[in-house]
């Protein structure tokens, strides 16, 4: 298991949610516990050439009569390394111990919290400290005892030979979760506050001290990468659960990350290894390292308002970057931050490995660095002389929003008042109240409806965040004449803006020491103004150009460069293909204007045939903002299927969605589950693999 395209699913027959599961050791096993208290055991089985998940036993525990629900409320799950038998934690405190695969209980076996208490010293004991078991966990080098962690802090070490408690250690602070060091010396307790401690577990009876408190990494105090023994585990409040989908990737290194914060870039390419992490207000550019390091991370100050005069930022401050050297674990570590001025939010990131350039954007202009060099090459502000809302930072907006809504409603309310006066018309307090009610119903479906609803305008270049840099590219192409190509940078902002600047990278030998120039060559303005969501580049044969390295890597064809390039952009309200290098316009594709569909992600995948492997296409998947996603064929821009995917009413599925260069995506259906579709005949989602 671990390999790309290994799956294996089973689907409960009950419509509830899947708490825990658990594997049973060495047994092609596994329990999952659902919402509704009930326990099913699943196995590996061969079935028409395939591995796939059955339901063997299902099982719920249940109490003496006239017992509350929570006495039998299962918090807790831990499979025995003997394969024989399940420990269940309770809200009671008590815990069960039942027979597999048969789920009989083992009454006589049954820990009470009552047991755990007499081992407690008087001064610890209090029966609500023994409330709802929060975590089990096997001791790794002697299978007859267990950990048990309670909810209110108190853990207790239990022998299950001669049933009793041989260590106790108690914890200031609500308990999460418990683990173990590999050779049983210590363990660390998770607390609610995002705090770690480590415990020592001594060979006699005495009460053990913690050896070291953690806060959360991210308060600039210690790194959990610190403990020795231990993997290093970041907090799950600094966690939001998104998905990346990598979009450079070479052999087999497919992974979904979590992303910190805002945004997640990652390009795992085999030369470099370069990634890199768009947090909030700074851009991290990280390299693999197979060997633990300390060094100093080097930083750069990039200012999007070039001083310029009229403009002041109203959100938070920048972050306070780390003076000296930090030590990180072996992996992906930290060498460059480059830290952003205004501090607001990061909104696209585009990184060219063979060039070892990053380009970044925000509300207020996009910049370029790099890398290699450590070197900011050059900055270009966005921001409209009357875009002041976007120097007000994210609470000042919500804030302006709210503000505005308000006085839109009262103005609204005002005029259907008046109206009605001129009409001549008078009722009572109850019908003025009953038609208030009835507007704002009204109000709020025709703001929910307007989406869908309106007609493609021109918008004003005046509105709100039209500086707001929604995509950026990189590109070899054709961008000042037809002769001679040279590397560019594309950028496409919220107010149907794209900006194209000309690159000189120094060739490999000189590199290091000549500085990476840019010049801007062309600006475009859409005529409706609408926001740029995408920019591509086709070569001669009408293809996309590869990715970096990937030639170099035998992973795709050298482009076409004899022929003529062109320029796609694609708008949330339409497609547009321009030629290269004069940059007129050939052809275009809009979207339906009555049904108000909008583009929110666009890609570029690459369709196999699933009868020969001699063919193969090129076409841009679409998803809209009404959760449909179309296929559309490059360079003619046709129409070729549309496919219902995700509902338009979920916003923050529609807005997770990934795609990847093979017809697959994937978007979240909750915030910690997500669902894989495919578009693709030669690469369904349906898992086939077998384990023997």
């Amino acid at each position: 298991y671990g390999a790309p395209g290994v799956e294996f699913m089973g689907l409960h027959e009950e419509n509830n949610t899947v708490m825990q599961i658990r594997f049973i050791p060495d047994q092609c096993q596994l329990v999952t516990l659902l919402d509704d208290n009930s326990l099913h055991l699943w196995s590996l089985k061969q079935h028409s050439g395939a591995s796939e998940l059955r339901e063997e036993h299902r099982f719920t525990l249940k109490g003496p009569p006239g017992s509350p629900p929570s006495a039998t409320q299962i918090t807790a799950v831990l499979p025995h390394s003997s394969r024989e038998l399940l420990y269940l934690g309770t809200e009671s405190g008590n815990i069960f111990v039942v027979e597999l695969p048969s789920f009989r209980v083992l009454e006589d076996r049954t820990i009470t919290s009552e047991a755990v208490l007499q081992r407690v010293p008087e001064d610890y004991c209090n029966r609500r400290l023994c409330e709802l078991v929060e975590a089990l966990q096997e001791h790794p080098k002697n299978a007859d005892q267990i950990l048990i962690g309670y909810s209110r802090g108190l853990i207790v070490l239990w022998d299950l030979q001669n049933n009793k408690v041989t260590h106790h250690f108690l914890g200031s602070q609500q308990l999460e979760n418990l683990y173990w060091q590999r050779d049983g010396s210590k363990f660390i307790s998770c607390h609610y506050d995002g705090s770690y401690t480590q415990w020592p577990v001594s060979s006699d009876n005495r009460q053990p001290e913690p050896l070291e408190n953690l806060v959360p990494y991210g308060q600039l105090a210690s790194s959990p990468s610190s403990i020795p023994g231990f993997s290093p585990l970041l907090s799950h409040h600094l966690l939001t659960p998104c998905l990346q989908h990598p979009t450079e990737t070479v052999g087999e290194d497919y992974q979904c990350w979590e992303q910190a914060e805002h945004s997640l870039l990652k390009y795992g390419m085999a030369a470099l290894n370069v990634h890199v992490l768009a947090c909030s207000l700074q851009v991290l550019v990280m390299e693999l390292n197979d060997e633990d390091a300390e060094h100093v991370v080097d930083h750069a100050e990039a200012d999007l308002l070039q001083d310029q005069e009229g403009y002041r930022w109203k959100g938070h401050e920048k972050l306070k970057t780390r003076e000296g050297p930090v030590r990180f674990e072996a992996g992906f570590q930290p060498f460059v931050l480059v830290q952003c001025q205004p501090p607001a939010v990061v909104t696209s990131l585009a990184l060219h490995s063979e060039w070892k350039l990053v380009a970044f954007g925000t509300s207020h202009g996009f910049g370029l660095f790099d890398h290699q060099q450590k070197r900011l090459v050059f900055v270009k502000c966005t921001l409209h002389p009357s875009d002041q809302l976007a120097l007000e930072g994210p609470l000042s907006r919500v804030k302006s929003l709210k503000k505005s809504l308000r006085q839109s409603f009262r103005r609204i309310r005002r005029s259907r008042v008046s109206s009605r006066k001129r009409r001549g018309g008078s009722g009572n307090a109850s019908e003025v109240q009953e038609a208030n009610a009835k507007f704002d119903q009204d109000a709020l479906q025709e703001m929910e409806l307007a989406p869908v609803q309106r007609k493609i305008e021109a918008r004003s270049a005046e509105d709100s965040f039209t500086g707001f840099v929604r995509t950026l590219y990189f590109a070899d192409t054709f961008l000042r004449d037809s002769s001679r190509h040279c590397p560019s940078l594309w950028a496409g902002t919220n107010g149907g803006t794209v900006y194209a600047f000309c690159l000189r990278v120094p060739p490999a030998e000189r590199r290091v020491d000549e500085p990476v120039r840019a010049e801007q060559a062309k600006e475009i303005q859409l005529m409706h103004r609408a926001p740029v969501v995408g920019i591509l580049v086709l070569d001669g044969r009408s293809t996309p150009l590869p990715e970096p390295l990937e030639v170099a890597h035998d992973l795709s064809k050298s482009p076409d460069m004899q022929g003529s390039h062109q320029l796609l952009v694609v708008s949330e309200e339409q497609f547009k293909v321009f030629t290269l290098p004069k940059v007129s316009s050939k052809l275009k594709l809009k979207l339906t204007a009555l049904e108000g569909c909008r583009v929110r992600k666009v890609m570029v995948a690459n369709f196999g045939s699933c009868k020969t492997d001699d063919y193969s296409e090129n076409d841009l998947a679409v998803l809209t903002n009404l959760g449909d996603i179309q296929i559309i064929s490059l360079p003619f821009l046709k129409l070729q299927i549309r496919y219902p995917c995700i509902r338009k009413e979920d916003v923050s599925g529609i807005a997770s969605c990934v795609f990847t260069k093979y017809g697959q995506g994937f978007y979240l259906i909750s915030p910690s589950e997500f669902e894989r579709f495919s578009l693709s005949t030669k690469w369904l989602v349906e898992p086939r693999c077998v384990v023997d």
